[in-house]
């Protein structure tokens, strides 16, 4: 029992709740144009995303749509003033229909006791006419 509640206090602090993601609508994309997605992660007042930390939104697509670079990292985050971080994330449209943009983003966010890796999965909508 005493090693089951070591596991528990061990385990690393819920932070989900200190930020949202926030994506891009359903795109609608010409055949042949160049167009970007937005991914950004919005801190809660008393957090913040760590501008030291490493930082990473890998992306892939379907047949439809052709990312223009697969891994973006620090050099192509852009920090917000809510202390937050976004990133856009341009693509081309190769051939009509739907189609999503699938993305792992991972980041630290941070308050002022804690500093805890995130790691989550988007899916981004794409209509290609």
């Amino acid at each position: 029992m005493a090693f089951l509640l070591a596991l528990l206090l061990a385990a690393a602090p819920d932070v989900s709740g200190t930020y949202t993601i926030e994506t891009s609508k359903p795109l609608k994309v010409k055949k042949g144009a160049t167009a970007s997605a937005h991914v950004e992660v919005v801190p809660r007042s008393d957090a913040h995303v760590s501008p030291d930390a490493p930082i990473s939104l890998t992306v892939t697509s379907g047949p439809a749509l052709k990312v223009a670079k697969a891994k973006l990292g620090r050099p192509e985050a852009k920090e917000t003033k809510a202390k937050g971080v976004e990133f856009d994330v341009p693509f081309t449209a190769r051939t009509s229909g739907k189609d999503e943009l699938r993305a792992s983003l991972s980041f630290f966010i941070c308050t002022e006791k804690i500093c805890e890796r995130q790691k989550r999965d988007l899916a981004l909508q794409v209509e290609v006419e």
